[in-house]
């Protein structure tokens, strides 16, 4: 069995890998969205929009973990773009919507192939087995962040 030290040891270095890795992927993600000339908050609020059929401001608000008006400014830029469009909902037509366009669908599937090329570069140097061992931890990463989003992190265990 390993010592508490060699663990701490371990979660230090990973730490400072996920840090590391923080960065590459920030001023990566960066360059591609200034490509896009959009934030990466928008990026972000993008990404949310392209996996719904429409959400309302607290809903985005929620996910962003920003303020509502913090979120309608973003929805606003976006919607200047082009890249989003706001819509009443079809049961409830006080209650205003947002989609992503098929222009904004576009700007997220041309920047998700620029990371997919990324990756792809990284995956020459790791064995199949490394790759897959990669993914899986990665899975259980996003399960762990999302049980402990919800407020669900003691089930997750």
């Amino acid at each position: 069995m390993e010592s508490f030290e060699s663990n701490v040891h371990i979660a230090e270095e990973l730490a400072e890998i996920a840090t590391q890795l923080q960065r590459s992927f920030l001023v990566e993600l960066s360059t591609e969205v200034n490509r896009g000339n959009i934030s990466i908050p928008q990026y972000t609020l993008l990404g949310f929009l392209n996996q719904s059929t429409g959400l309302n401001m607290s809903q985005l608000a929620e996910l962003m973990r920003h303020t509502t008006p913090a979120t309608t400014g973003l929805v606003d830029r976006l919607v200047e773009a082009g890249l989003v469009e706001r819509f009443s909902h079809p049961k409830d037509r006080r209650q205003v919507l947002v989609r992503i366009t098929d222009k904004g669908r576009e700007l997220v599937e041309g920047m998700k192939r620029g990371i997919v090329r990324n990756i792809l570069e990284m995956f020459k140097e790791l064995s199949h087995e490394d790759q897959e061992a990669w993914v899986r931890i990665y899975r259980t990463i996003i399960r762990r962040c999302s049980a402990h989003h919800n407020g669900t992190a003691a089930n997750a265990r």
